[in-house]
């Protein structure tokens, strides 16, 4: 007891929390997807592993140069990369040193969009950009489809799990997958802190 009786009481100690920085090899179409996803998650009531989300500048090279720069200068407890597999020449040299490193690489084949697309539809057909392109335009995409329909229907997340879990269609971490493939479930168990 103190002077005067009054009990001194230990202020509680303040957990640290995790921190994500996730780059992005897109600027705007991975980047909305992923800020509306928190948002989502964070409205259905699942308590998110903060983070940041930063365009990466195009192929992945570019997108680890920044992961890297932007890590030195923040306290992460994990640095994510989003990549499309596409024509990029360095995406296996890029793997190589991730998988040496701290670093994650969700790697989604052909590109992100079949992602997305899995949010409306169950196809495991092999996709190329413009058939990609195509079936999002059914689903409300429009123009170039980098920008997401105002009503993107988030609440359809599990269905893209299970779309991308079944017939393997979940890639590895810091891995190419089959056409179509995504890791992208990976870093959605992890931003629920699963």
């Amino acid at each position: 007891m103190r002077k005067g009786g009054s009990v001194r009481r230990d202020r509680p100690r303040r957990q640290e929390n995790k921190k994500f920085l996730i780059v992005t090899e897109g600027e705007i179409t991975e980047i909305q997807y992923l800020q509306g996803l928190v948002q989502y998650l964070r409205t259905a009531g699942v308590t998110v592993v903060p983070c940041t989300v930063q365009g990466g500048g195009g192929e992945p090279s570019r997108v680890l140069a920044k992961a890297r720069d932007l890590a030195a200068k923040g306290d992460y407890e994990a640095v994510w990369m989003v990549v499309d597999v596409d024509d990029h020449a360095s995406l296996d040299d890029v793997l190589r040193q991730c998988g040496a490193n701290a670093e994650t690489v969700v790697v989604s084949n052909p590109q992100f969009e079949v992602w997305l697309l899995w949010h409306f539809s169950n196809t495991g057909a092999a996709q190329t950009s413009r058939s990609l392109k195509n079936e999002l335009k059914r689903h409300g995409f429009t123009g170039t489809c980098k920008h997401l329909p105002a009503a993107f229907p988030f609440d359809r997340l599990e269905q893209a799990v299970a779309t991308a879990s079944k017939n393997n269609r979940t890639s590895a971490l810091n891995a190419r997958g089959a056409n179509p493939s995504s890791a992208m479930p990976h870093l959605v168990e992890a931003l629920r802190g699963s």
